[in-house]
């Protein structure tokens, strides 16, 4: 009686803790996530008939560019503590570093494109390279002096930046990623050749930027671990991407799925990634001496109670959102995803639980391989979740 009394003391602190820290974290993202929603939901058709190969990188694209700058975000915080870089967005090392995520994350990025194009998506493929390319250099751009102001703000205010910079990148990469991608479309209607002179443009500057930056190999090679994780979870997202190439149609006949799918994705990695970093504290600390194990268990349970309420406002919002950019009525069968939403989200926590405990039984440390194998993970099991749904609520 006494464990059980230790047990639910324990869960009712976490409870409150994952309403009083967590759920806000998560509704902030979960917003994030249905701006860009609303661009992809609202010229989901256009992207689906004229550039199909934007779908295949689509998942890829919104990981690579959290798992790159989050781990930007890591490695400046590490720099500021160590004295190796100055609390100022004018240090060197700044635009240096900015640079060199431009490059980790352009690689990637053509190879995604280069095997859409291997497997049959052909259609407008140098018009959907022209614009994941030029796409990646001003995200990255801003994303990157993004990362470097959250971390640096947080580090010269006495907050440890490992606790805010992580969520609020990876939350600025989903707002900006599918709103850049509708740009590019919009304006190769408007002007096919203002956009390619436009396009020049972005890699002339891009060109002069890495010459001002006077980036070596050397340094490159110092990140040669972050590339090839970032590129291998890249190319798996083709899984993702593929998924919602094919099932694009019955997708955009659901119509709310296409408008809170980057929210779907985003708040399924955030749970996963959570339980992640929770766990291999954890096991760092000894508290986890067999697999199954009642204190990550109280951590699960806790964060399982949010996700009723993240489903039912991601689902409101997005029907909102529907009815205000297309008016479009959405099917009554949507409600299918407040009632399997929580579930799918102890799916994700279940799992990267069990990844994350074999990776330590593995002597390979969770906290650099964990959370971005889940992120990705979580993309492919929310596609398959969202082609689910969509057959679910109109049928095929």
């Amino acid at each position: 009686m006494a464990v059980i009394g230790e047990i639910t003391g324990e869960l009712r602190e976490k409870v409150k803790e994952a309403y009083r820290v967590t759920l806000p974290s998560l509704f902030t993202s979960q917003i994030f996530g249905l701006f860009g929603g609303t661009f992809l939901g609202k010229y989901f058709e256009i992207m689906r008939t004229q550039f199909p190969g934007l779908l295949v990188v689509l998942p890829g694209i919104m990981g690579l560019r959290g798992n790159v700058f989050g781990s930007m975000a890591s490695r400046f915080s590490t720099m500021l503590y160590l004295g190796d870089l100055e609390p100022s967005l004018r240090d060197r090392k700044v635009l240096k570093e900015i640079v060199l995520r431009m490059l980790i994350s352009l690689i990637p990025i053509v190879l995604l494109w280069a095997i859409g194009v291997a497997t049959g998506v052909k259609k407008n493929a140098l018009d959907v390279l022209l614009i994941v390319v030029t796409s990646t250099i001003l995200v990255s751009f801003i994303l990157g002096y993004f990362t470097s102001f959250v971390t640096i703000f947080a580090f010269k205010r006495g907050t440890d930046p490992d606790s805010v910079a992580a969520p609020l990148v990876a939350s600025m990469g989903d707002f900006l990623t599918v709103p850049s991608l509708v740009l590019f479309i919009l304006l190769i209607e408007h002007s096919p050749e203002g956009f390619r002179l436009f396009n020049y443009a972005v890699l002339a500057l891009f060109a002069a930027v890495a010459a001002i930056s006077r980036v070596r190999k050397a340094e490159f090679v110092e990140l040669k671990q972050v590339f090839i994780t970032i590129t291998g979870l890249a190319l798996l997202s083709t899984v993702s991407g593929s998924i919602l190439a094919r099932f694009s149609g019955i997708i955009q006949a659901s119509v709310i799925l296409s408008f809170i799918y980057p929210s779907l994705l985003s708040s399924f990695g955030n749970y996963g990634s959570i339980i992640a970093a929770k766990t291999s504290t954890k096991l760092h600390l000894g508290e986890i001496e067999s697999f199954v194990c009642w204190k990550p268990l109280t951590d699960i349970l806790a964060l399982f109670t949010t996700a009723p309420i993240i489903g039912a406002t991601k689902l409101l919002i997005g029907i909102a959102l529907v009815k205000l950019t297309t008016g479009m009525t959405v099917p009554g069968s949507a409600w299918l995803v407040v009632l399997t939403y929580p579930f799918m989200v102890l799916f994700i926590m279940l799992y990267s639980y069990t990844v994350s405990y074999f990776l330590f039984r593995k002597n390979i440390d969770p906290d650099h391989v964990a959370i971005p194998l889940i992120s990705n993970n979580s993309d492919i099991f929310g596609t398959i979740y969202v082609v689910l749904m969509a057959k679910l609520m109109v049928g095929g």
